[in-house]
């Protein structure tokens, strides 16, 4: 016989917003620290991410992202670059602005995580 579970009460709390993102992608970008008016570090680059259609012809999304972890930072600028493929997770937000009185979105990815999947092969290593 299996044992009673016991009560359990729920709390009711506002639904918390969520929109995460993995993308697997090539950095497009130099990747070069820059500060906040108050001081914080951060980095903002973009990632390409290749797809085919249907008709076979390859199409690239690119994707912007920022990142505000210090780690993540210092580990970025010294081992990645341009042209290195990633793996990133991420918070996705869409934050509507107005230009020239016409209502636009800005999709913004702000990076929880990112691991190296492939390094671009050097001239010395293509020779």
């Amino acid at each position: 016989m299996l044992p009673l579970i016991a009560k359990r009460s729920f709390h009711v709390t506002a639904a918390a917003k969520l929109a995460k993102m993995s993308i697997i992608g090539t950095i497009g970008t130099d990747l070069v620290p820059q500060e906040t008016s108050n001081g914080k570090k951060f980095v903002k680059y973009s990632i390409a991410v290749n797809n085919k259609n249907k008709s076979g012809e390859q199409v690239t999304s690119w994707f912007n992202v920022a990142v505000f972890n210090d780690k993540q930072i210092d580990y970025m600028t010294k081992y990645l670059g341009k042209g290195v493929k990633v793996y990133v997770e991420a918070d996705a937000t869409n934050t509507p602005y107005e230009k020239e009185g016409i209502k636009t979105y800005s999709f913004m990815l702000f990076q929880n995580n990112i691991e190296a999947l492939k390094y671009p092969k050097s001239q010395d290593e293509s020779s």
